[in-house]
């Protein structure tokens, strides 16, 4: 019998395997402030519950995210200035808002076309073209070919940015071989868009490099530390999460068909679905935190330097909150899921992961299309992002 005490949130393989809501669902009701050893590390407090996470993001004062956002103590961006993602408010606020209105929801919608013949290519070139993976042929593909499109990158630069992304993103050995591999990804990724911001310069256009090289903060241009933690940002975000959504969105919906008969029948639900598909899958697991005072919570005290981890997955399948959360309801309604976090660091890319994922529901209906799962998917070892590196799929005319 699984106890909280045996349950090691460290190890890879409930996560590789789907299973961890088990654990959760243990820590949730037994011991919803757990302490986790890590080796190496100092170890850290695990926060399950809904409500407690919900506090937790919203509280910066006393949950800081300057020493970093994964449990291991490392800045993806190095030891320079740092990204959004490490930074508290008004600092991260204002940092936030140089991005912020180009991401918008009606920013977003007018990017609908856009994506659309995006999709409508995928589509072309994979139904009845026989099994694919649908992780590199469509999942990786849309959002990669829509981040480098707003980033400003060439079309024939995006396998790069798929590449930095896996390799800065995942420790997994089938993308990582330690360590080194994420510097070297990084230092890669900052000379690249340190190349694409020069032609900017000279050559303003509509995309996300020229409004960051024109950016100021307090009245200054942005320096190089920001610009080069916000370029990677934006590359490993706007691919992660709608990636992950995709992928296990398709694999959900095989465990599920009753919900590919009810969007066929009811286009206009669709976003309903895919809103209980970021609570269900939840693409990213956790976010930390470091407290920055001696914190009292389930009758613990959570020390002043003491590392926190807000599990965003467990959140979801809260039954305080959700009814039958273990379930996947596709008319779920409301559905106030932390999918995306909460907070002032919630994903400030939900907009459009949620708009690549309806559309592409969308047009796989409209075209009379069914996606069919054929093998188990192959899971991403990570207690970081729920990630799928392969899912064996034909899609053909129904």
């Amino acid at each position: 019998m699984t106890t909280p005490t045996s349950i090691d949130l460290m190890n890879l393989d409930p996560f590789a395997a789907g299973t961890d809501h088990e654990l959760f669902a243990i820590l949730r009701e037994h011991d919803p402030l757990h302490w986790n050893a890590e080796h190496p590390g100092p170890g850290f407090w695990s926060v399950t519950r809904y409500e407690d996470i919900k506090a937790v993001a919203s509280n910066a004062a006393d949950f800081s995210v300057t020493d970093g956002t994964q449990i291991a103590s490392r800045r993806a961006e190095g030891e320079g200035a740092r990204s959004i993602h490490h930074v508290d408010p008004p600092e991260h606020n204002a940092l936030r808002g140089i991005v912020t209105p180009h991401v918008r929801a009606v920013k977003v919608k007018s990017l609908a076309p856009d994506i659309t013949a995006v999709i409508d290519q995928l589509l072309d070139e994979h139904a009845s073209s026989g099994e694919i993976d649908f992780v590199n042929a469509i999942a990786a593909q849309l959002p990669l070919v829509m981040i480098g499109r707003l980033l400003g990158a060439p079309l024939a630069d995006c396998p790069n940015l798929l590449r930095w992304t896996n390799q800065m993103a995942s420790e997994d050995p089938d993308y990582s071989e330690g360590p080194q591999t994420a510097v070297r990804a990084r230092d890669e990724v900052f000379d690249y868009f340190r190349g694409l911001e020069k032609l900017r310069r000279e050559c303003p256009a509509d995309d996300l490099v020229s409004v960051l090289t024109a950016a100021e903060l307090d009245g200054v241009p942005l320096a190089r530390g920001y610009l080069d933690a916000y370029y990677l940002i934006l590359m490993v975000a706007g691919n992660e999460t709608t990636r992950n959504l995709l992928s296990g969105g398709v694999n959900v919906l095989a465990q599920n068909p009753q919900w590919w008969d009810y969007m066929r029948a009811n286009p206009t639900k669709i976003r309903l679905v895919v809103e209980e598909m970021v609570r269900y899958v939840s693409p990213v697991l956790s976010m930390r935190r470091t407290a920055t005072r001696d914190i009292e919570m389930h009758g613990k005290t959570i020390s002043a330097g003491d590392k926190v981890v807000m599990w965003f997955c467990s959140a979801n399948r809260d039954d305080r909150v959700f009814d039958d959360a273990d379930t996947f309801i596709g008319t779920r309604h409301p559905n106030e899921h932390l999918g995306f976090g909460w907070g002032a660091h919630a994903c400030l890319g939900s907009n459009l992961a949620r708009m690549e994922a309806q559309l592409f529901f969308t047009r796989v209906i409209e075209r009379g299309l069914s996606i069919d799962v054929t093998a188990p998917p192959n899971r991403l070892q990570s207690n970081f992002f729920r990630g799928i590196k392969s899912l064996p799929t034909r899609i053909e005319t129904r």
